[in-house]
């Protein structure tokens, strides 16, 4: 991954990181008000020698680590348990005291923590005062120039908030799941084998992107219904188009100035000009696996088409599952496989749909055998025959993952549109649908992305 790709997975995922970081944040402060407020006073002792010599200020500088073991043995901890009256433990008062030679090596700091801040003090003074006597009366027997006085120094206040640091910990709290989440999102990237963008498609295809289209907003069924308020003929009848969800997904027809619609058209125009030499008249879609949005895409591209005054002719070749009538809401009694076994091709069984210049042919009775149906020298025929229909002939034809129709089909036609679906079509999947149309010398003219997510500002751009 480049710089730029980690910057993208951050983009697409910060609300995961944010998420990390706010939960982390708010462990943090919740287990800090939990958590018993202790209170810290110190005091220092400081100490020296009698008589100045620089051997002896090296012995003391040694002794000062002993000193800390003294303060906080068992001894002296229960003596100061006794006469200050705090029913603790050894192992309680020696948690909470915390003994260390300070920078200069000559000074003893002694801090003691406690609920209770006037305790806190109470404590630590009795520390230094019960270490400076006991001090003193082993000084005692010492021969005066090698004695060392120890004194307190700074006498100890009334305890100020040690722990807990709601704040810091706050902010480390927040440090931490912001880590956590960076860690979580590039682990999901990682996993996650899906195509994502145009570049992700580029990169793991190797093919170029013709269009790519945005997220149909309400697109079931339901709310289709819900946008369209009126009744576009006699259900089932030729010609005319139901306002049902299936329906709702034919953007260029029904929002012709939103954002989707203009996708659509941008399609229209990068594929006319994907070969000026050799123009691409018939067109086969397929995609690498289902519900990726082909027959949606064939459908809004032959309207876009169809708006431009050519004549279109949209052929269900999904012999297994077909929807294309149900998009323009024909009748699908009969069409492509009554053409197999009709005995001429005069009558073509083609139906009108309600956009001017633009017929369906339905794939009509479902046959045992798609795939030899589809390479058969009649479908051949049919194909050359509907080119004299029409300017141009658009192909749906079912996943190349799933069957080998598709892949019998694209040698006949002039071309061949990949659909992919972003956030859900497994690159794995999709490189072995392009090897698989490759293998039969189809002619791959790119990749429509579905699914985009694109900027909502443009909407009401589009809606004026």
């Amino acid at each position: 991954m480049q710089l730029r790709d980690y910057g993208r997975v951050i983009a697409r995922r910060w609300w995961v990181i944010l998420l990390f970081a706010l939960v982390g944040a708010a462990t943090a402060y919740g287990l800090s008000k939990l958590e018993t407020p202790m209170y810290r006073s110190s005091a220092r002792l400081y100490v020296s020698p009698l008589r100045p010599d620089y051997g002896l200020t090296l012995v003391i500088q040694n002794l000062i680590r002993s000193y800390a073991q003294q303060i906080t043995s068992d001894k002296s901890l229960a003596r100061i348990n006794e006469s200050l009256r705090l029913d603790l433990s050894p192992e309680v008062l020696r948690a909470r005291t915390s003994v260390a030679g300070t920078a200069d090596n000559l000074a003893i700091q002694i801090d003691y923590d406690d609920p209770n801040p006037l305790t806190a003090q109470r404590v630590a003074h009795a520390l230094a005062r019960n270490f400076v006597e006991e001090h003193q009366r082993r000084m005692l027997v010492v021969e005066p120039r090698d004695k060392i006085e120890i004194d307190i120094f700074d006498e100890p206040k009334p305890g100020t908030l040690a722990r807990p640091r709601t704040m810091t910990n706050t902010i480390a709290g927040a440090a931490l799941g912001l880590v956590l989440g960076l860690v979580t999102v590039f682990l999901l990237e990682y996993l996650d084998d899906t195509l994502k963008g145009q570049e992700s498609v580029e990169r793991f295809i190797k093919l170029p992107t013709v269009g790519t289209i945005p997220r149909i907003a309400g697109a079931g069924r339901g709310a289709a219904r819900r946008h369209l308020p009126f009744q576009l003929g006699a259900s089932g009848g030729t010609g005319a188009m139901v306002a049902s969800g299936e329906a709702g997904r034919l953007i260029n027809h029904r929002n012709p100035k939103s954002p989707v619609a203009e996708a659509y058209r941008q399609l229209r125009t990068n594929i006319q000009f994907a070969s000026l030499d050799t123009p691409l008249r018939a067109i086969l879609f397929t995609s690498a696996g289902p519900q990726e949005g082909k027959t949606t895409t064939l459908a809004n591209l032959a309207i876009a088409i169809a708006q431009t005054g050519s004549r279109v002719i949209a052929v269900d070749c999904d012999l297994r599952r077909p929807t294309l009538h149900q998009l323009f809401g024909v009748k699908n009694g009969t069409g492509l496989t009554t053409l197999m076994v009709a005995p001429t091709l005069e009558e073509l069984y083609l139906q009108e749909t309600e956009v001017p210049n633009l017929l369906v042919l339905p794939t009509g009775p479902l046959p045992p055998n798609p795939s030899e149906l589809l390479g058969s020298r009649r479908m051949a025929e049919i194909i050359a025959r509907l080119r004299q229909e029409a300017d141009y002939l658009l192909f749906d034809s079912p996943p190349v993952a799933a069957v080998t129709d598709a892949a019998v089909l694209a040698p006949q036609v002039d071309g061949v549109v990949l659909v992919v679906m972003a956030n859900k079509t497994k690159r794995e999947l999709a490189q072995r649908a392009k090897a698989a149309l490759e293998k039969v010398g189809a002619r791959l003219i790119g990749v429509v992305l579905n699914n985009v997510k694109y900027d909502t500002s443009l909407h009401n751009y589009y809606a004026d």
